[in-house]
């Protein structure tokens, strides 16, 4: 093979090498590394210094699944109303950008000749990656799987917390179980065979192809993908961060990791979802200069990211990176600005003719109503109104969520600051003492007596006058046991402080002068 015909080998960046202790032609430099940031400015910052990264937390960055835990183990505080806890597995997760989490996958290319050299500048490429689906199919009894699946989780829940003991796995989380070990140990080692003679498993690899309509479907692929293959642009990245002329030979490329999609195929099924698991395969394309007779141009292609599932939006783990505020409305400025005339703006909303509702809300619940309208109508409300009745209906439907499907860990998931501290210290004294709720009394008794815990106080943690009430009665299925915990579950002092994340270290680069 001639310079001008030979491959490329894409390898993990040099400063990821230099991190992990190894060299270009380690098999452990194969992968393509994959980098979190916390920012959608997270290219300026890749490309001002691609070392700056975030560091994969090997608590949090990882994919888990919840089992139950009985009443009898659970702890104290917020532990006491937690029905269950995380089982960690070794499989990567990566975050939607709703958690303030964003990635970015990044490769540096070497020639395919003895010693991997550079390639040259002025090299016509194409940089891209694809996205890969990971699916298995197993042979084995589904009996044998659900066995194997909570023998797993025993292990896994052993390892986090000790003397833990899995409950019994709910029936849809026992193949997700299985396949996310499977994945993580085939990806480290292609023949391993723990799990393929255990279950007969065989591992499908598919592409995201698209169609002459635009529509795309994950189908199996080979190796070498498919000419539909769904093709993702590269860049490559200069280095402003080295000082030596040296480092600026180095051809370092990076792309954005999709971590949501809006599509779907053609059965409606979502293109991304939180329970397949995904890889990246990035490739190197010589543009075909006019007249070289080669056809098809030349491709060269990386080797499997590590396989990750997605979370979901709703993930728990991923939306306390995101803090939203919002101030509710002012009342008394708002009851001046009536004084006024209205402005044109606000949320205009049109009934069209025959689509509006008449009722009479003044007696409760209506028992009925009409739709009528003969020509359009436009109704203009001020967005504070709007957000004023939204915050009453949440406010008055929350403990009807609570109490009618008896959610008491939903208590655990608000807090109000600034915390009275006198009465939360009373709370916790009172408790602490052997008190119950049932005897706590509504009100304090008030001087000469000495301050003491009451109802109100109670009321005023749980965010709803007569809670305490309502747990206290009989029908309320609230666990009396439990209430001697609500105080520190309720306690806002308790919440985690904003910290920045830790960050990857930057090594000096080896071809100026530093590092190996």
């Amino acid at each position: 093979m001639s310079a001008v015909e030979h491959g490329f080998k894409l390898r993990a960046p040099w400063y990821v090498c230099e991190r992990g202790g190894y060299d270009r032609f380690s098999p452990a430099a194969e992968r393509p590394a994959v980098q979190k940031y916390d920012t959608a400015e997270y290219v300026q910052r890749l490309l001002a210094d691609p070392r700056d990264s975030l560091t994969f937390d090997a608590a949090e960055d990882v994919w888990s699944y919840p089992v139950a835990v009985p009443a009898a183990r659970r702890g104290a505080g917020r532990l006491r109303f937690a029905t269950h806890q995380l089982v960690r597995t070794e499989l990567r997760k990566l975050y939607q950008p709703s958690h303030d989490r964003f990635y970015a996958v990044a490769v540096e290319l070497f020639c395919d000749r003895p010693g991997l050299p550079r390639p040259s500048p002025a090299d016509e490429l194409e940089v891209g990656l694809v996205m890969r689906r990971l699916t298995m199919r197993v042979t084995a009894r589904p009996l044998v799987v659900r066995r194997l699946a909570r023998q797993l989780t025993a292990r896994l829940l052993a390892a986090q917390s000790a003397g833990a003991k899995p409950e019994s796995l709910r029936e849809s989380d026992v193949d997700d179980v299985v396949w996310a070990d499977a994945a993580h140990r085939l990806s480290l080692d292609p023949g391993d065979t723990y799990w393929r003679d255990r279950l007969g498993l065989t591992e499908v690899v598919e592409g995201w192809v698209v169609g002459p309509t635009g529509r795309g479907r994950w189908q199996p692929v080979g190796p070498d993908g498919a000419p539909e293959d769904q093709v993702l642009p590269m860049w490559r990245l200069p280095n402003p961060g080295q000082k030596c002329a040296a480092a600026a030979t180095r051809s370092l490329w990076f792309g954005p990791v999709p971590t949501f999609s809006g599509e779907h195929d053609a059965d409606g099924a979502p293109k991304l979802d939180e329970e397949a698991v995904y890889q990246l395969r990035c490739f190197v394309r010589r543009k075909s200069a006019p007249g070289d007779g080669r056809c098809p141009p030349q491709v060269s292609w990386s080797a499997p990211t590590e396989p990750f599932r997605l979370a979901a939006f709703f993930d728990p783990q991923g939306s306390k990176n995101r803090q939203v505020s919002v101030r509710l409305p002012d009342f008394r400025t708002l009851a001046a600005r009536a004084g006024q005339p209205p402005g044109p703006g606000g949320a205009v909303v049109t009934s069209p003719p025959q689509s509006q509702l008449s009722f009479d809300p003044g007696g409760g619940i209506p028992s009925g109503g009409s739709v009528g309208g003969t020509s359009p109508r436009v109704c203009t409300f001020a967005i504070e109104l709007l957000t004023i009745v939204a915050f009453f209906v949440f406010s008055l439907f929350l403990p009807v969520v609570v109490f009618l499907f008896q959610l008491w860990w939903l208590l655990a998931l608000r807090f109000c600051l600034p915390p009275a501290a006198a009465a939360m210290a009373l709370l916790k004294a009172y408790f602490a003492g052997g008190g119950t709720l049932a005897d706590l009394p509504p009100t304090a008794p008030g001087p000469p007596a000495p301050p003491s815990a009451d109802r109100t106080m109670l009321d005023a943690l749980l965010g709803a006058p007569g809670a305490s009430a309502r747990l206290a009665a009989a029908d309320s299925k609230f666990p009396a046991a439990d209430a001697a915990e609500l105080p520190a579950a309720l306690d806002p002092t308790t919440a985690a402080r904003p910290a920045e994340p830790p960050v990857e270290c930057s090594p000096p680069d080896p071809l100026c002068g530093g590092g190996r």
